[in-house]
């Protein structure tokens, strides 16, 4: 009986470890990031899902018009590196917020 417990246990880890988990990384991460570096745009995450094109995450934000803004963050298992798409957010923040 308690192996089956063990085992249970072990399965929910997993599950939690590969499935879960990583996309929360990656939500919270991205929030945090677009925080600090993007303030006056008030960046929300609204999606993370798995990209096997680009075999990485790609993370979607709303900003306080509801524009849509996206780019990809990975790695698979500990996605906290923002990667392509994030010029984009940049370049759009310079255009309308540096002045």
């Amino acid at each position: 009986m308690r192996k089956k417990y063990i085992i249970l246990t072990i399965v929910i880890i997993i599950f939690l470890t590969f499935i879960i988990i990583p996309e929360q990384i990656a939500k919270i991460y991205g929030n945090v990031y677009m925080k600090i570096h993007f303030p006056k745009m008030s960046l929300q995450c609204t999606n993370v899902e798995w990209s096997k094109y680009h075999d990485d995450y790609i993370i979607s934000f709303k900003d306080k018009d509801s524009n849509t803004y996206s780019c990809t963050i990975g790695p698979k298992y500990f996605p906290v590196f923002l990667g392509q798409g994030l010029f984009n957010i940049e370049e759009t923040y310079r255009g309308n917020y540096s002045k």
